[in-house]
């Protein structure tokens, strides 16, 4: 009977507050799934969250390759599964970081360090394809309840915590975001980003090559997983095997195998860093 009442009330105050829920996968656990953002919330924290996090972090100043990272992100989010937050991509001077993030409300950041890394247009949309399948899932609102739980998250929603804003930004974004997630979130991320890869016409493998590519990296620095974008529950290798699952959803065609993009990728990136 008492958790009962306790269910009852945590759906009182999330239809009061006219805050959404989101239907999590399977074995995420109850507060997993509680997204306390509505999608004019999660736009507006994004908002600040981008302020903060321009505020620190250097916004490479090369409108070529910002356009050109720009217009992948168009191809991806045109089938996306959300389509009601102003997604934009923006690219961080930082050669030696190795790192993407998505804040909620769809704004993106891609390092340098990358861009580099990358061989092609193909494994650069793996990545940012996986980044918006975190914010078609809406699951920054899952793991910021989780992370900060219910009250915070709506006393900042609400703007009674407006040092909290700047807090977050470094806390819970760049260099540990990935951390953040729940194993059932970054799988979701995953399959969703390889859907979303797939119909804007990449082939799916480039989201292997690139996790491949950085595993190996990883091995030849010693296996400690020190890069940034490794810092997730599953692990890498755990990850590489479902995305070979996955990778059987897709037929290869020709006009897929052809979209690698090595040489437009050569010529608008890595000849320019």
């Amino acid at each position: 009977m008492k958790r009962f009442l306790f269910f009852v009330m945590i759906v009182t105050a999330l239809t009061l507050s006219g805050c959404e829920t989101l239907e999590g996968t399977a074995g995420s656990g109850f507060f997993n799934q509680i997204n306390l953002l509505s999608t004019q919330q999660e736009v507006s924290l994004g908002q600040q969250f981008s302020v903060q996090i321009e505020e620190s972090e250097k916004v490479l100043n090369h409108p070529a390759i910002q356009n050109y990272v720009s217009e992948i992100g168009k191809k991806l989010i045109a089938v996306a599964p959300r389509q009601d937050v102003p997604y934009s991509f923006k690219v961080i001077d930082a050669p030696d970081t190795v790192n993407a993030f998505a804040l909620p409300g769809g704004y993106m950041y891609i390092y340098t360090g990358l861009l580099k890394t990358c061989s092609n247009e193909a494994e650069l949309a793996a990545v940012m394809a996986h980044e918006i399948g975190h914010v078609a899932a809406r699951h920054h609102g899952e793991m910021m309840t989780r992370q900060m739980g219910m009250e915070m998250v709506t006393d900042m929603v609400l703007g009674k915590k407006p040092g909290m804003v700047a807090s977050l930004a470094g806390q819970l974004f760049t260099a540990g975001v990935s951390a953040r997630y729940s194993r059932a979130q970054e799988r979701e991320a995953d399959s969703l980003g390889m859907e979303i890869l797939y119909r804007a016409g990449y082939p799916p493998q480039g989201m292997i090559s690139f996790m491949s590519k950085l595993m190996e990296a990883d091995r030849r620095q010693g296996g400690g997983r020190s890069m940034p974008i490794f810092a997730t529950h599953p692990s890498p290798e755990e990850r590489v095997a479902l995305l070979q699952e996955l990778l059987q959803r897709y037929p290869a065609t020709p006009q897929h195998n052809a979209n690698y993009g090595e040489d437009r990728y050569r010529q608008a990136i890595l000849s320019q860093l």
